[in-house]
């Protein structure tokens, strides 16, 4: 029986056809807030099947990111997952056509069970980036929440900066925390939005809503809290040392910078050196 399932990522919508027998999708906690109906045009149309000799291993390596390597093919790509808990092969292989609107992902169910998530990060983490860098937006390292009144601010910064410390400041206010690790920035309507993401932090807070972007802070812990202005060449050369753009392909990084120069132009971005107290949560509220 033919079961069609559907996530909405940041604005992107995937439909996840599941119809072979021998495969069972059941997604996890985190990815599941992000499924939807049916009712729209989905950006990409998947099926999933068990993994047999059919399955194509031609291709050429053009990244490999340890648990996954991404191959290009003739007719579009591959990716491979692997892990040394289910041995040297992959478990995992998903074929894309060259625009990412159709593909197919195999499991190795005699290593990883019948029962899976078929989107089991990090593919995807991966196919979204791939759609963003084909001038969607980008997916910024960075805690993102929807104030009382509506507001999308991002907090980016690299791994230590204090984003979960961020979204758990903010825990028992009236805000929305989209996500303390990964968010997405698009432009919609000639406005740019954030969105939530399933890849969250140690805090493991994420949503699938989204808001107009405000602010962005570029944060820095101190002694004490207060805003820098910084120049816009400091402020897309930070972001972008916080974006998840396909690093192997060159189109898909001119798109980014050139997107994060037209994110600088429309919103506020300056420097957060804050503490680790309710000073940052006052300072957030009073900017404008």
């Amino acid at each position: 029986m033919s079961e069609v399932r559907h996530l909405a990522i940041g604005g992107l919508r995937i439909a996840i056809r599941c119809d072979d027998p021998r495969v069972s999708c059941r997604f996890h906690e985190t990815t599941s807030r992000f499924l939807t109906d049916g009712g729209e045009t989905s950006d990409v149309e998947l099926t999933v099947r068990a993994m047999d000799a059919t399955v194509s291993r031609d291709g050429e390596l053009a990244f490999d990111a340890g648990p996954w390597q991404l191959f290009r093919t003739a007719g579009g790509f591959r990716f491979q997952c692997s892990s040394e808990n289910v041995g040297r092969e992959p478990y995992k292989i998903a074929t894309f056509n060259e625009s990412f609107t159709r593909g197919e992902v195999a499991i190795r169910t005699e290593a990883v069970g019948d029962v899976v998530d078929p989107l089991e990060y990090p593919l995807d983490e991966v196919l979204v980036g791939h759609l963003l860098g084909r001038g969607r937006g980008v997916e910024i390292h960075g805690c993102g929440l929807v104030d009382r009144d509506g507001r999308g601010h991002l907090f980016a910064g690299q791994s230590g900066a204090g984003k979960t410390t961020t979204a758990r400041l903010w825990e028992g206010e009236e805000v929305n925390i989209l996500s303390d690790d990964r968010i997405i920035i698009r432009e919609v309507d000639a406005q740019m939005r954030i969105f939530g993401s399933p890849w969250h932090g140690e805090a493991e807070l994420s949503s699938p809503a989204s808001a107009p972007l405000a602010n962005i802070f570029l944060l820095t812990q101190a002694t004490e809290t207060a805003l820098r202005e910084i120049p816009a060449s400091e402020a897309i050369a930070r972001l972008f040392s916080c974006a998840f753009p396909p690093f192997h392909d060159a189109d898909a990084l001119a798109f980014t910078v050139g997107f994060l120069e037209r994110v600088v132009t429309a919103v506020p971005v300056r420097e957060l050196r804050f503490t680790r107290d309710r000073s940052a949560i006052d300072i957030v509220r009073n900017t404008r």
